[in-house]
């Protein structure tokens, strides 16, 4: 191909980029402009069913806040009233307490009632829902229609009973909580899974057969979730390492978001999307595989003792560091071109030592080998001894290990001390090369600690 032609096909493909863009900007800016949460006004009533705690009371706080009145249904009576007081005081709008059981078929019958009682209601949110652990045969087979009913029947019902009011007001949102789960039918959720995908496939079914109409539906599939269903329906979180955890805050304020942009399957948070996009992608021979040895471990595991490894607390702070990356890729490569081969490894083996990561520890003393260190020199640097190393260059490894040791927030006498010996901009590139390290530390010691803790302590050490 000529370079003249490749610039063609170049210049189409960024103008075809570029339309395809305009056009999704315009629809969700449409999109945005219809949203039943920007009517002015009088904003109706919100049902919102499983609202004694967790996502449920989250959602009745935010739409309290937007200016609904509210029927909130679960089966905690204490817990509604104190909410529903808490709600009204706060926001000044009307709330109703309904107490129903939606395992419960009359409880159900209840609450479609009280739908077809209100003449304004605008927003529905089937969020009610219960979990068993454990493989499927261990678990009572009237566990498992529980479930059924509450997460599917009384979801269909309730949305058949909705519709017809939002439909007449030719507008309205209906919320069906699935789960990430949706998208992953893994062992010790088999019931769950299939009833949470039943969800989503309803919803995309049922957004199809509304559009036009001025009624929207959602598949709300968040992961891992700090609430109380957990502690209630005696599901370990063991296991599930911190970062993997959103608040219910975050996932109710996405899928507000996503609402208002016209999107019909809502996954909170970026990790959590590009799981539900690879769902798609990963060999089902992959999938089973993963869950077979998930299963497999499991049941064998015994309580855990500590992780001891420095991992990253958060997503948050895993992203963080890779825009830092990104941002300062220029200052990086001035860096390691200021900092010869052998020295930027020492300063590596001196952080990867505090650290701990057993991969960054394996492929630094490989290229430090290659850089010209001896076997001592790696051995001594990865026990934390620098005493093999040139002397002035051993200043900066001492600062190194201290600078990992403070999780980069080194004592500024210490700090000082460095600068004098290398000068301003030797010093910022020594401090760039230690954090590149220390990324790459945390991310190796963050997959370990996923191993270890899915495999029961027998993996990630």
């Amino acid at each position: 191909m000529t370079e003249k032609r490749r610039k063609l096909v170049g210049l189409s493909l960024g103008i075809a980029v570029g339309i395809v863009a305009a056009l999704r900007w315009r629809q969700r800016q449409r999109a945005r402009l219809a949203s039943p949460l920007r009517c002015a006004g009088d904003k109706g009533v919100a049902l919102i069913t499983g609202a004694s705690s967790g996502i449920g009371a989250t959602y009745a706080r935010a739409l309290a806040r937007a200016g609904y009145a509210l029927i909130l249904v679960a089966r905690r009576e204490a817990r509604l009233q104190a909410l529903a007081e808490d709600l009204s005081r706060q926001y000044h709008v009307p709330v109703e307490v309904l107490v129903a059981d939606l395992a419960d078929p009359a409880g159900v019958a209840s609450v479609e009632a009280r739908i077809a009682e209100t003449g304004a209601l605008a927003f529905l949110v089937n969020n009610a829902g219960l979990g068993t652990p454990g493989p499927f045969v261990e678990n009572t087979i009237q566990s498992q229609e529980a479930m059924i009913r509450v997460h599917v029947n009384a979801a269909i019902r309730l949305t058949r009973a909705a519709l017809p009011v939002m439909l007449a007001r030719q507008s309205g949102a209906i919320v069906n909580v699935a789960s990430l789960m949706a998208f992953y039918p893994l062992p010790g959720s088999a019931t769950y899974a299939a009833t949470k995908s039943c969800l989503k496939v309803f919803t995309e079914a049922l957004h199809q057969e509304l559009m036009g109409t001025g009624v929207r539906v959602q598949a709300l599939c968040p992961g891992f979730t700090r609430t109380e269903f957990h502690d209630v329906n005696n599901i370990t979180e063991r296991g599930v390492p911190d970062f993997a955890w959103m608040s219910a805050e975050s996932v109710v304020a996405q899928s507000l978001r996503d609402l208002e942009a016209g999107q019909v399957i809502s996954v909170p948070g970026l990790g959590y999307r590009l799981l539900a996009l690879l769902s798609g992608i990963i060999p089902r021979s992959l999938l089973y595989f993963v869950g077979y040895r998930t299963r497999r471990y499991r049941p064998a595991s015994t309580p855990l003792g500590g992780f001891h490894k420095r991992t990253y607390a958060g997503f948050a702070d895993f992203l963080a560091d890779a825009r830092y990356l990104v941002r300062h890729r220029e200052q990086l490569r001035a860096a390691m071109r200021l900092i010869g081969p052998a020295f930027r490894e020492r300063l590596m083996l001196a952080v990867t030592q505090v650290n701990a990561c057993r991969y960054c520890s394996e492929y630094h003393a490989k290229l430090a080998l290659r850089s010209g260190l001896s076997e001592d020199e790696v051995r001594q640097l990865l026990d934390g001894d620098a005493g093999h190393c040139p002397p002035e260059q051993r200043t900066a490894v001492l600062y190194a290990r201290h600078w990992a040791e403070a999780a980069g927030n080194p004592d500024p006498d210490i700090r000082q001390t460095l600068i004098e010996t290398y000068g301003t901009d030797k010093a910022v590139a020594i401090e760039m090369i230690l954090r590149m390290i220390n990324i790459g530390n945390l991310s190796g010691n963050t997959f370990d600690y996923i191993l270890y803790r899915l495999s029961g302590g027998r993996l990630g050490h």
